[in-house]
């Protein structure tokens, strides 16, 4: 049995024990206040029952549901959240009545507060176990139960409250009490209702889970950046969606690398259901420079003879460097065209302009690199890598 349904489980138990409790003393104190708490709890079983179903069903899938009847906890939140308006309603119109009436006379005064202190403590254990059991499984239906029983707790504790002052003789304090009662009973409804709607509707999760993820997949050196990350929760499960952009442009490696981020991710946010992953070649605001080097670290003279390229990222303005790192070439030197397998090579990992030493840019190396859209800037008059970096907004405009 998995621990939410577990603490389902233990609620509907202790629940069955107070409501009988709570109703028996009602009938023997005439009590509204307690009465109502009574009628509220034998509905607080009805509504853990049907969160207990609704955790066994929510993560089946079948052909008519093929993504899962996750939702169907958000459902169930909002019917708990209905249940507790109901009871408000309820608690209001008999306390009303009691009011202007004038029939508002509480026997057995130290019985009913016994029996509610032991009530509000059993409330608040149990308010306690499944807010943290359904923080711990992020399961909405069982948060909302919790705030239900928390509410519960203090409405407990307000009946002694009433019922005290009523039997020290101030008039109608047990229905005023109760009305009290209303007030927070109305409010967490409402709450209930709204955090459930929200996921029925498809709003999107929180900001620091959309940051984590970003930083997650950012992390991985395979990839360049993350354009964008969506995501929404479904029940007690967040489904993501990142637009990566990676260091190399190849098809054959995206479900390879994917599957890592997705694991990683996985392991760092708690209830992730899937990932899905955009693979796109648009870099973001930033331009991304190459520059062929030979293996000595300096500036080499065609594509054919580089061993690494200096990849310089630039900012939008062409005004300052954001990231330099050297790229080792994987082509090896003996390879056949080397030259255009070096082009292919840098147009993978998402190049925006080449500069070159080399004053015959129409070659296929070239040729390659224009197919695949990478500006190239021919600079026959630079010497050196530092020329290279001062000179990249004229390199870019020239």
């Amino acid at each position: 049995m998995k621990n939410t349904e577990k603490a389902e489980v233990v609620s509907i138990g202790v629940s069955i024990f107070m409501a009988a409790g709570m109703l028996t003393v009602a009938a023997i104190s005439h009590s509204v206040a307690i009465l109502a708490e009574g009628t509220d709890t034998l509905m607080d079983i009805v509504a853990s029952i049907g969160v207990l179903i609704g955790l066994k069903l929510s993560s089946r899938k079948t052909k008519t549901f093929p993504a899962g009847l996750y939702k169907l906890e958000n459902v169930i939140a909002v019917i708990i959240g209905f249940l507790i308006l109901f009871s408000s309603y309820e608690l209001a119109r008999e306390s009303i009545s009691r009011i202007l009436s004038g029939e508002d006379k509480v026997t057995g005064a130290w019985l009913v507060m016994v029996v509610m202190a032991a009530v509000s403590g059993l409330t608040a254990f149990i308010a306690w176990y499944k807010g943290r059991i359904g923080k711990k499984e992020n399961s909405p239906s069982l948060k909302a139960d919790s705030k239900h029983s928390w509410t519960d707790a203090i409405a407990s504790a307000a009946i002694i409250l009433g019922v005290g002052l009523n039997a020290a003789g101030i008039k109608n304090m047990d229905s005023y009490t109760a009305l009290v009662v209303v007030a927070i009973l109305f409010w967490s409804g409402v709450g209930v209702i709204h955090d459930a709607v929200k996921v029925l509707l498809d709003a999107s999760i929180e900001k620091d889970v959309l940051d984590k993820a970003r930083q997650i997949a950012e992390a991985d050196p395979q990839v360049r950046s993350v354009v964008d990350v969506q995501g929404r929760n479904s029940g007690s499960y967040r489904f993501l969606e990142l637009a990566v952009v990676p260091e190399e442009y190849d098809l054959r490696n995206s479900e390879e690398l994917a599957e890592k981020l997705r694991q990683a991710i996985r392991k760092e946010i708690e209830n992730v259901d899937d990932v899905v992953f955009d693979f796109t070649v648009e870099p973001g605001a930033n331009a991304l420079y190459g520059v062929p080097l030979d293996d000595a670290g300096g500036l080499a003279h065609d594509l054919a003879s580089a061993s690494s390229f200096e990849m310089i990222e630039v900012d939008p303005d062409g005004k300052s460097v954001v990231s330099k790192r050297t790229l080792a070439s994987t082509v090896p030197a003996d390879a056949p065209a080397r030259g255009a397998r070096q082009a292919v090579f840098l147009a993978r990992r998402g190049l925006d302009v080449l500069v070159t030493t080399e004053k015959d840019v129409d070659s296929a190396p070239y040729q390659v690199l224009d197919a695949n859209e990478v500006k190239v800037v021919s600079r026959p008059d630079i010497g050196t890598l530092a020329e290279v970096e001062v000179e990249l907004p004229q390199a870019d405009s020239g």
